[in-house]
């Protein structure tokens, strides 16, 4: 019963390039936070120092003691086993290839930890803090670098035989389409992912139909972001705004798919992509997923931008943590 006495969780975000800590106290509001750079070519060892460091820098910022400590909650990219709180392998950290990460930080730390896929943590966080709350039957699109999917069925996330489910980046579109990262061709991801964007954009920068996005981040996809993409638009590169509506279009169409299977009473688009350009992703994607879903289905979805930003993973993980090992 000593447990009642704790109050506060740790939430940890880990990222291909950083690594987001943050200390949450009993009512979810963040007490104390730190960004870390991930660094994976460092390797094992400063990726766990850089993990503890952060999680001893949070308590001491908030003049915590690990005692005070319910659990930890860790959101991580990749294919998790969180019953086992295993990452079987994650595409931007190398070495996580069947890394019992759960069993690493709870050794070094004393406390109890729960380890579940990034999306689907931050869907949770959005379920019971942000946009979807209050919803029972909810889907994640999230537009970063790939494109991440999670799902909540009755109030609960749904995590599928093997801990993967959600995984709508990789809804095939067209078998002959352009390769994707998954080894397969013609995933969504593989059309309307940021990094796939971010080519098509440059060529276009390269043929001189994109003008402000040439003068700004030049024709070189690494320096294409989100926010390039943005600024571009509203400068009036109209090129860029129909290459974003017609991969909002694929979206959409994706969305209507998976409303006619799982007839959710929400659908929640989030990631980098929206939240630099939420009109125009937002209501092309709604209104094509209007279109073509079944009326029975579609008259029951709300669309909704994630709400919670960069701490949506974070606080989906405090709250896994609180609710695994809160006596």
């Amino acid at each position: 019963m000593a447990n009642n006495k704790k109050k506060y969780t740790v939430g940890i975000d880990i990222g291909g390039t950083k690594i987001l800590t943050c200390l949450l106290n009993k009512d979810f509001a963040i007490r104390a936070e730190i960004k870390a750079k991930t660094k994976p070519d460092k390797g094992e060892r400063f990726f766990i120092k850089s993990i503890i460091d952060s999680i001893h820098f949070v308590l001491r910022e908030a003049k915590i003691q690990p005692r005070d400590i319910i659990g930890i909650g860790i959101g991580c990219p990749g294919f998790i086993d969180p019953d086992k709180g295993v990452i079987a392998g994650s595409p931007n950290i190398p070495f996580l290839k069947n890394f019992p990460l759960a069993k690493r930080i709870s050794k070094a730390t004393g406390l109890p930890v729960v380890l579940g896929n990034d999306v689907q943590t931050g869907l949770y966080g959005e379920f019971q803090f942000g946009a979807a709350r209050g919803h029972k039957n909810v889907v994640g699109i999230f537009m970063g670098t790939g494109i991440g999917g999670a799902m909540i069925l009755d109030g609960r996330p749904y995590r599928g035989t093997s801990g993967s489910a959600g995984e709508v980046g990789h809804i095939q579109l067209d078998p002959g389409g352009p390769a994707c990262g998954c080894g397969q061709h013609g995933c969504l991801e593989a059309f309307a992912g940021r990094l796939a964007i971010s080519a098509e954009a440059a060529t276009l920068a390269a043929r001189r139909q994109a003008p402000h996005l040439a003068k700004e981040a030049g024709t070189d996809v690494r320096n294409i972001k989100s926010g390039a993409l943005a600024r571009a638009i509203r400068a009036g590169d109209d090129a860029i705004e129909d290459l974003l509506r017609s991969k909002a279009k694929k979206v959409g169409l994706v969305m209507a798919n998976l409303v006619n299977i799982l007839n959710p009473d929400m659908i929640v688009l989030g990631g980098g992509v929206v939240e630099a350009m939420p009109s125009i992703i937002v209501r092309q994607a709604e209104k094509t997923m209007r279109r073509y879903a079944l009326p029975t289905s579609s008259q029951h979805v709300k669309v909704a931008v994630a709400k919670l930003g960069d701490h949506s993973i974070v606080m989906g993980a405090a709250r896994r943590a609180k609710d695994l090992f809160h006596d």
